[in-house]
C-alpha cells in the first residue's frame, strides 16, 4: 500500500509542477474515441488490439488514426508481459504546431503489467518500452515540407491507472470510477531517460455490461513541453468501448 500511495503522491507533485510552469491553454476540445479488444485463448496466452481515432477542434480536424495489436503472457492473475505492434497516422492540427505535413510511425513495444487491490480499489501499473520509427520532415525553399526519410528513437512510458465500483446493480453490471496519469519520456539510444515530454492526466466514468464489456466517458488534459519551462495544455473528451472474448 505504501507503494501505491507514494506512486500517487509523486504523480500529483508531476502534475502540481507542471501547472505551475509557463502554459498555455488550448482552447478546442479534442474528441477522442477508442475501441479495445482481447481474445483470451487459454490461462497463459491472449491477443489484443486498440483501435483509436482522435479528432482536434471538437471533431472539426482529423487527428491521429492509431492501430496497436499485441501478444500478452499472463504469469499469473496480477503480472502480465506483452509484446505489440502500433501504427500511428498523425495528420497536422492542434496541439501539434510543429507539424506541418501527415506523417507516419511504427513502433515496436514490450510491456509489463502489474496489478493489485487495496480494498475495493483495484490498481494496475503499466510500464511500456517503444521501439519507434516515425517519417522525418524537411523544409523546402519554397516553405513546402516533405518527407526526406525515416528517424528513429526510443521513449519510456508509465502509467498508474486507478478503478473502483460506484454502483452495483442487480442484474450485474455496475457503474464505476477510473483514473490514471501517464508519464512520457524519450530516451537516448541506450535507453537513459532524457526528460519529460508529456504527461497525461484521466479522470472518467463507465458503465459495466458485465465482465467482458464496458463503455467509459471521461475528460483527459494533456500536457506538451514545448520549452524548457512552457508546456501547452489540452483539454479532451474521450469515450471508450471495451469487449473482449473467450476462445
Amino acid at each position: 500500500m505504501k507503494n501505491n500511495m507514494h506512486l500517487v503522491v509523486s504523480f500529483l507533485l508531476i502534475t502540481g509542477a507542471i501547472s505551475a510552469q509557463e502554459t498555455i491553454r488550448h482552447d478546442d476540445t479534442n474528441t477522442w474515441f477508442t475501441m479495445l479488444n482481447r481474445l483470451t485463448i487459454n490461462s497463459k496466452w491472449s491477443v489484443s488490439n486498440e483501435i483509436h481515432e482522435r479528432t482536434g477542434a471538437f471533431l472539426s480536424e482529423q487527428g491521429t488514426f492509431l492501430l496497436r495489436p499485441s501478444v500478452d503472457y499472463h504469469l499469473n492473475n496480477n503480472v502480465e508481459f506483452s509484446v505489440g505492434y502500433s501504427y500511428i497516422n498523425n495528420k497536422p492540427n492542434d496541439p501539434n504546431p510543429s507539424q506541418k505535413i501527415g506523417v507516419i510511425e511504427n513502433n515496436m513495444w514490450e510491456q509489463v503489467l502489474l496489478k493489485n487491490d487495496i480494498g475495493k480499489v483495484h490498481f494496475q501499473h503499466r510500464f511500456r518500452q517503444e521501439n519507434r520509427w516515425f517519417d522525418k520532415v524537411g523544409h523546402n525553399l519554397d516553405g513546402t515540407y516533405t518527407k526526406t526519410g525515416t528517424n528513429y528513437a526510443n521513449r519510456f512510458r508509465y502509467r498508474l491507472t486507478v478503478n473502483t465500483d460506484v454502483k452495483k446493480f442487480e442484474n450485474g453490471k455496475s457503474l464505476f470510477f477510473q483514473a490514471f496519469d501517464e508519464v512520457w519520456i524519450p530516451q537516448t539510444d541506450k535507453l537513459a531517460p532524457k526528460s519529460l515530454s508529456r504527461n497525461w492526466l484521466y479522470l472518467g466514468l463507465g458503465y459495466k455490461f458485465n465482465p467482458k464489456s464496458n463503455i467509459q466517458l471521461g475528460y483527459m488534459n494533456q500536457w506538451d513541453v514545448l520549452g524548457t519551462n512552457s508546456y501547452i495544455s489540452t483539454p479532451i473528451l474521450q469515450t471508450t468501448f471495451v469487449r473482449n472474448f473467450d476462445l
